[in-house]
């Protein structure tokens, strides 16, 4: 909880320095804005320590985690061949977390359970 706080606060921080409202602060934009995105990675590792979700919900959860953690780090280097490709490894690991995620919401397994709670109400 703390760390996805303080990755809270880092964007708070860079969305004022983005606003060019005075801000008393001096710091690096890219360190604010990787800092935001490192310390919420490790925050929903952490997460999955203590909820101990099942091995699906915990893959799903860890390429998440390391889409955010990726991303912070290629916040921090010089832009350059390296980078533009650990970036599309970003934009894969996001795509296949919201794949995954669209997947699983139309599974037919999902889609019984909810017919069998149509037929249940219509029951009634």
């Amino acid at each position: 909880m703390v760390l996805a706080a303080v990755g809270v606060a880092c964007i708070a921080a860079l969305l004022v320095n983005d606003s060019y409202a005075s801000s008393p602060l001096r710091f690096s934009a890219s360190v604010a804005a990787s800092a935001s995105l490192l310390l919420v990675g490790v925050s929903l590792l952490t997460v999955q320590m203590v909820l101990r979700p099942r091995w699906t919900e915990l893959l799903k959860n860890m390429l998440l985690s390391a889409a955010f953690i990726l991303w912070g780090v290629v916040q921090l280097m010089e832009e350059n061949a390296f980078s533009r490709k650990l970036g599309n490894i970003v934009i894969a690991l996001y795509v296949l977390d919201l794949a995954w995620g669209v997947f699983a919401s139309v599974s037919p397994a999902r889609t019984v359970r909810s017919n069998r709670l149509k037929t249940a109400s219509s029951e009634e």
